[in-house]
């Protein structure tokens, strides 16, 4: 439960019914540009990947340069052959995304991404939902920080 933040109240036999994960909740991840890097274009090269659990393939990966307000389509590359309902790797993808308008120098640009699998399930927004007392399985979306410069 999210509500459970501590297992010091816990006893072994507690821990014990804890179930664990069988399939993984579908994922991505942002590979460029690196967090902190500096762009001067007006297009930032986004690449990453995704996948996700029991065979699902990916079927979109969407990149937003300004937190998610506004979304852009990636292409997806190697893995995105594999068929829908047996797909066992990782899926690339690239995306060309335009930086916001108006940046000053050193502005902040928060590049983010999610996944949808073939089931159309999505990444949620943040971890505060799917938090758990383990740790696992967050799956929200992937966030880089690239410093504009003109």
């Amino acid at each position: 439960s999210p509500a459970v933040k501590s297992v010091k109240n816990f006893t072994q036999e507690d821990l014990e019914k804890i179930q664990s994960v069988q399939e993984q909740p579908v994922t991505s991840m942002i590979l460029e540009p690196k967090d902190g890097a500096v762009s001067e274009l007006d297009d930032i090269t986004v690449r990453g990947f995704a996948w996700s659990g029991g065979g699902r393939g990916i079927v979109r990966v969407d990149v937003s340069a300004d937190g998610g307000k506004k979304w852009h389509t990636a292409e997806l590359k190697e893995g995105s052959e594999q068929h829908p309902t047996r797909a066992w790797a990782w899926t690339f993808w690239e995306c060309d995304v335009p930086k916001p308008d108006g940046l000053e120098d050193g502005a902040a640009v928060e590049i983010c991404a999610k996944a949808i699998d073939v089931a159309y399930n999505t990444q949620p927004e943040s971890i505060e939902h799917i938090w758990n007392l383990r740790g696992i399985n967050n799956n929200s979306w992937p966030r880089v920080i690239v410093k504009h410069a003109a």
